[in-house]
C-alpha cells in the first residue's frame, strides 16, 4: 500500500463522495445520506473508506448486533474506474480484521446472485454459500447468504437448522418451539395458525403492559401434547414474572394460570427440575445436543429489559449459538443477523435470566416419544 493509498473510517468530509458513490455504483438499495450519517458517528458499526490522492474510490461498511459475536458485511462499493486494481479485496480484507478485532465467529454477507464479479472475489476469499433470500432486493432479485469463519478455535459447525420468524410482539415462546420441533420433525409445518395456537395454549394471560408471553411451564406443556419428550429446569417454584406486574388483578389471573399448568404437568411424564442453575449446569445441559429454548433478558441485545425465548441451535467450548425470532426495527438488520448467532458463553449465562429474582429456565426436548434420544448438534 502506498502512502497515497488509504483505509480509514469515514469522517463526515467524505458524505459528499460517499453519495456519489453509492450514486454511481447501485441502481437500487441506495444507502441515504441520513444512514450514511448514522453509520460514519459511533455505534455497533464500522465505516471504511478507501482513498488514493484524496479521491474516495470505495467503502465497506460492516453491521455488529449487540452483544454477539456476528458481523456482517452490509456493503462494499468500489468505483467503476478504480475496479481491477485489488480495491474490493483490500477493502474486504480490512473489514475482516474489523471483525477479528471485535473477536467475531463469523462474517456474513448477502450478495446478490447476478453480482457474478462480486460473488467471486468472495469465494476466492474463503467465503462460502449458506442460503438463498427470495425477492431480497428492490428490484425483486434474489440474494445469496455467504459466510466465512472467522474464529479458529471454535468446533460447532453452522449447520442449517430451521428458522421462523414471529409475527407478533409476544409469540417469540412458540416461533422457538416451532423451530425445535421442526428441527425434531422436518415434515412439521411451521405456520402463523400453529404459532398462535402455542400461544393461546401456553400464554401467561397478562404481563406487565400488553399481551402475556409464555410460561415455560406453558410452553412445556404445548412440546409435550406434540408428542416429545420434555425437560424443564428452572430455578424458583413460584409463577413466574410476577415480580413485574403490579396489578393485583393481573397477579391473581397469572397465579391461577401457572397453577393450573403445574396441575396439567402432574398428569404427563414432562421432567420438571427445580433446581439453581449454574454455570456449569448450564454448560452440561447444553453439552448434549438436545434442541433447547431458552428463556433470556434482551438487555444485552436492544437495552430493552424484556423476557425473550430464543432457540438454542449450537454450542462448543466458548459459545452459545441462537436462533432469535424477533427480527426487530432496524431497517439494516436482517435473518442473516438472527440466524444460528454465536454468544460468548460468559455473556449468553448473564443474558440467560430475567428479572429482579433471576429467574432461570431452559426447555430442554429429549426426543419424539416413542423414539430413543439422541444429540442432535456437532
Amino acid at each position: 500500500m502506498t502512502d497515497a493509498l488509504e483505509i480509514r473510517p469515514a469522517r463526515i468530509a467524505d458524505l459528499p463522495q460517499l453519495l456519489t458513490l453509492e450514486a454511481v455504483c447501485f441502481s437500487g438499495d441506495r444507502l441515504s445520506r441520513r444512514s450514511f450519517t448514522h453509520f460514519i458517528k459511533p455505534g455497533p458499526h464500522e465505516l471504511l473508506v478507501l482513498t488514493e490522492n484524496g479521491q474516495l474510490n470505495g467503502y465497506a461498511l460492516n453491521l455488529y448486533r449487540a452483544g454477539t459475536n456476528l458481523g456482517r458485511l452490509y456493503s462494499l462499493a468500489v468505483l467503476p474506474q478504480a475496479r481491477g486494481k485489488g480495491y474490493g479485496g483490500r477493502l474486504l480484507q480490512a473489514a475482516e480484521r474489523s471483525v477479528q478485532s471485535r473477536h467475531g465467529v463469523f462474517m456474513r454477507l448477502e450478495v446478490n446472485v447476478a453480482n457474478q464479479r462480486a460473488i467471486e472475489l468472495y469465494q476466492r476469499h474463503g467465503y462460502k454459500i449458506i442460503g438463498r433470500i427470495a425477492r431480497y432486493y428492490e428490484d425483486g432479485g434474489d440474494a445469496l447468504r455467504m459466510e466465512r469463519r472467522m474464529h479458529r478455535n471454535i468446533s460447532a459447525q453452522n449447520v442449517a437448522k430451521p428458522f421462523y420468524e414471529q409475527t407478533t410482539d409476544f409469540t417469540c415462546g412458540p416461533a422457538s418451539l416451532m423451530m425445535a420441533m421442526k428441527t425434531l420433525q422436518p415434515d412439521y409445518q411451521m405456520s402463523r395458525r400453529e404459532e398462535l395456537r402455542i400461544w393461546r395454549e401456553a400464554t401467561t394471560i397478562f404481563m406487565a403492559a400488553g399481551h402475556g408471553g409464555c410460561s415455560p411451564h406453558g410452553l412445556a406443556l404445548s412440546a409435550w401434547h406434540r408428542g416429545l419428550n420434555v425437560t424443564l429446569y428452572i430455578n424458583q417454584t413460584e409463577a413466574p414474572f410476577l415480580d413485574g406486574v403490579r396489578d393485583k388483578k393481573k397477579k391473581s389471573v397469572i397465579q391461577i394460570v401457572h397453577d393450573d399448568f403445574l396441575s396439567e404437568i402432574k398428569t404427563t411424564g414432562i421432567k420438571l427440575k427445580v433446581q439453581q442453575l449454574t454455570p456449569t449446569g448450564v454448560d452440561r445441559i447444553l453439552q448434549r445436543g438436545h434442541p433447547i429454548i431458552a428463556l433470556i433478558s434482551t438487555w444485552r441485545l436492544n437495552r430493552d429489559k424484556a423476557p425473550h425465548w430464543v432457540y438454542v441451535t449450537a454450542s462448543d467450548e466458548q459459545f452459545v449459538y441462537i436462533n432469535d425470532p424477533d427480527i426487530n426495527d432496524d431497517p439494516h438488520l436482517t435473518q442473516t443477523d438472527h440466524i444460528h448467532v454465536p454468544i460468548e458463553k460468559s455473556i449468553f449465562r448473564e443474558m440467560a435470566r430475567f428479572g429482579q429474582k433471576r429467574l432461570r429456565c431452559l426447555i430442554e426436548i429429549t426426543g419424539l416419544r416413542g423414539q430413543p434420544e439422541g444429540g442432535l448438534r456437532t
